[in-house]
């Protein structure tokens, strides 16, 4: 096929050549009241901020027992006051239309194992 000379030259205040040469998928829409959607519809709306706060409360849980301070005493307990409300965020988190929920599973496993961890911290110590 090939495409033969436009009718008219472009024009400068048009912007290029008359709207009827264009390809089809590039035709402005025929309805005036059409307006584009939002970006991406199906998109989550919410933040990561809970997912982040999860991972990070799980990540502090888990390290906080091994931490080489003096916690004689509170040792054992060192994970739960981080790892309780990391699940908490976590599963918050993952409820409703919001990103960062890789993030938030990620920091429940490590808030679970945290607690985990702590548990057998208490066992041991009596």
């Amino acid at each position: 096929m090939t495409y033969g000379q436009p009718d008219r030259t472009p024009d400068a205040q048009q912007g290029g050549y008359p709207q009827h040469l264009w390809p089809d998928y590039a035709q402005a829409p025929s309805d005036p009241a059409w307006q584009p959607q939002a970006p991406f519809p199906g998109q989550p709306k919410g933040t990561a901020l809970l997912g982040v706060l999860a991972f990070v409360l799980g990540l502090a849980a888990l390290v906080a027992p091994f931490l080489p301070v003096d916690m004689t005493g509170f040792r054992q307990y060192a994970a739960f006051p981080l790892a309780l409300p990391g699940v908490g965020l976590a599963i918050a988190g993952l409820i409703g239309a919001r990103r960062g929920k890789p993030l938030a599973v990620v920091g429940a496993v490590l808030c679970v194992l945290a607690l985990g961890v702590g548990w057998i911290m208490v066992l041991n110590y009596r």
